[in-house]
């Protein structure tokens, strides 16, 4: 497959073969722990865990935008890199990296490594333990509202009859039951892997988005618990060629505690 960053996953063979490329910058997205047991040579550590987004109202969104902002910098990615994120596998929190460029326009070139480091282990690729140098960056984050939904943005849709917007609860079977977003429909984002980790083909994730009731070129919000599950969703609508998908990020954190939001019981 003829590949760029403007996609939003890369393969293996395309990562070794761009590996000298001046402007690659290459994201660990792990536990710095397994980072520093080794990682792919030149790649640089990113803890995202605390980067998380637990309310829609434009204050903390702000708060938010600010403190992802100062944790780029501090990693060195700046303004149009091209970025690729990996973990251990194709997952969530690779994912959510890539959506936060997006999110935050921070640069339309990321994508995530598919298979992650276990996909560069099995091609008999080197790791190395060595500290990534990293120059800090300064960067501007502006919030792009096509890319992130907020409560508001849900209960409008739900309003209303002529929008078409699907809304896709990317949680297990027992958080579906447990209680969703009315109308959502139910698709567990590790249904998009193969057993070794690495995503499904287009042609089965269009199949598997179509059994589940789900068109994969309408218009979608994703959702979760925290946004890292919807941003694997998000990823995989984007990869199909959606672009008019949005990762509601506070997720359940915010909708399953509010309530003055409404909650549907699947049967």
């Amino acid at each position: 497959m003829n590949q760029t960053l403007d996609e939003v996953v890369v393969s293996l063979d395309w990562l070794v073969a761009h590996l000298d490329d001046p402007e690659l910058v290459i994201v660990d997205v792990r536990p710095r722990d397994h980072f520093a047991a080794g990682h792919i040579p030149g790649a640089r550590n990113l803890d995202l865990y605390p980067l998380k987004l637990l309310a829609s109202d434009p204050e903390t969104i702000d708060a938010w935008v600010a403190t992802v902002e100062t944790a780029l910098e501090r990693a060195g990615i700046g303004h149009n890199d091209r970025v690729v994120f990996y973990e251990d596998f194709s997952g969530t929190v690779a994912a959510r990296a890539v959506w936060l460029m997006h999110a935050l326009s921070i640069t339309p070139h990321a994508a995530l490594l598919d298979g992650g480091l276990t996909a560069w282990l099995q091609a008999g690729q080197a790791v190395s333990t060595e500290p990534a140098q990293v120059q800090p960056t300064t960067l501007t984050a502006r919030l792009d509202t096509s890319q992130l939904a907020t409560a508001s943005d849900i209960l409008t849709s739900l309003g209303d009859d002529a929008d078409r917007t699907t809304i896709v609860d990317t949680r297990s079977d027992l958080e579906w039951m447990q209680g969703t977003i009315p109308g959502a429909r139910h698709l567990e984002w590790v249904r998009h892997l193969t057993p070794d980790g690495r995503l499904r083909s287009p042609d089965e994730l269009r199949a598997l988005y179509r059994e589940a009731g789900i068109a994969p070129d309408q218009p979608a919000i994703t959702f979760c618990a925290t946004g890292y599950r919807a941003a694997h969703t998000w990823l995989v609508l984007r990869l199909l060629g959606n672009d008019a998908v949005r990762n509601y990020a506070p997720s359940w954190a915010e909708w399953g505690r509010r309530g003055d939001l409404p909650i549907e019981s699947p049967r």
